[in-house]
């Protein structure tokens, strides 16, 4: 298993607005993963996201795609 599997498969703490810690697992890290990609890629999802969060919270999403081991390209 090379370096970036490694650190793909391993488990992503997340944090909220309390600073309670949230283990996510593979299966929801995909699951999120696809989500991000679809939003993202998305003319429609991206507004979405600016009208109900903001813009700070489409590079969230961005970020978040990136530490899961992705970017905002359609997958395979």
């Amino acid at each position: 298993m090379s370096a970036d599997n490694a650190k793909i498969d391993a488990n992503l703490d997340l944090s909220d607005r309390t600073a309670a810690l949230l283990m996510v697992n593979k299966d929801e890290r995909k699951l999120i993963r696809e989500l991000l990609i679809m939003s993202l890629n998305s003319e429609n999802g991206k507004r979405h996201i600016l009208d109900k969060l903001g813009a700070e919270y489409v590079k969230l999403g961005e970020n978040l795609l990136k530490a899961l081991g992705s970017s905002c390209q359609p997958s395979t």
